[in-house]
């Protein structure tokens, strides 16, 4: 099955080459895409959302390897059954993308409730959260909360929403997840705050792509778990990214990295066109 390969169901731009040149370039122009003064912004924030065990903590992670240049680890990542993200945390990279502030969440689960969550998860994109809040399952924070931030600026606000989930899970999703995820777009949307997808372990998915990273956009596997997620999360294909599996590489290349850079700079053009919009920026 993931043998199954193609025409190109994706060309990133009219003159894409799957080459180093390729990637360097993609970096360059993601170093060019900072706030300007008149935004009154000082970095482009995503909050990532996802499953547990489904590789939010590992995109960080990619996404700071690309920034320094080589493989690092920022915050850890962990298998499926376990959660290590108990605690609302933001990261800020060095190198190309000082630019980059990421919010990363515990994942959420087969769950009935996940009210508390979703008024936090709300709360974190209004800037209400600060860095350090441990999650409470029974509950959310409160105006009383150390972590709370009762008058957040512009900075502090998310520009740009991420949602990960394993390229395979997108052709089983329970019924449940599918209700909760429906509540966690609504809830985004609310706030008119942009959203994309990242389906991580594409590589896992077809075995074609593991050893082939520049088949990851001919295969149609891959193609179809895009566009199950695209309908299950409402937002344009376009806006879903696959990527390859991180954490089980001894090193990551420029091979790895084109994926995740296509990613990176959609990230932030959708983060710089929301910063325009004075609607959305200051939405409260």
């Amino acid at each position: 099955m993931g043998l199954q390969i193609g025409r190109p169901w994706r060309q990133p731009d009219q003159d894409f080459k799957w080459q180093k040149e390729t990637a360097d370039q993609l970096l360059e122009e993601i170093n060019e895409i900072r706030p300007t003064a008149e935004s009154g912004l000082n970095n482009f924030n995503a909050l990532v959302l996802g499953i547990r065990g489904h590789g939010k903590s590992a995109l960080i992670n990619s996404f700071a390897s690309i920034g320094v240049g080589r493989k690092t680890t920022v915050c850890n990542a962990a298998p499926k059954i376990d959660s290590v993200t108990t605690h609302y945390r933001t990261y800020q990279f060095l190198g190309n993308l000082d630019q980059c502030v990421l919010g990363d969440t515990t994942g959420f689960i087969l769950s009935t409730d996940i009210k508390p969550f979703l008024d936090d998860i709300k709360l974190i994109l209004k800037g209400h959260v600060k860095s350090g809040y441990k999650f409470d399952p029974d509950k959310s924070i409160s105006p009383e909360d150390e972590y709370y931030e009762p008058t957040p600026g512009l900075s502090d606000k998310m520009h740009c929403v991420i949602i990960v989930s394993e390229c395979g899970q997108s052709y089983e999703l329970h019924a449940s997840m599918t209700v909760n995820i429906k509540s966690i777009m609504d809830t985004i949307h609310s706030l008119n705050i942009p959203v994309m997808a990242v389906l991580t372990k594409a590589d896992i998915l077809s075995e074609k792509v593991k050893f082939s990273i520049d088949a990851i956009f001919r295969c149609k596997i891959i193609e179809k778990a895009v566009d199950l997620t695209a309908k299950q999360l409402a937002i344009p294909v376009s806006k879903v990214f696959p990527v390859v599996n991180f954490e089980q590489r001894d090193h990551f290349t420029w091979k790895e990295s084109i994926p995740v850079l296509i990613a990176l700079k959609s990230y932030l053009q959708m983060a710089q066109l929301h910063s325009h919009n004075a609607d959305g920026v200051v939405h409260q």
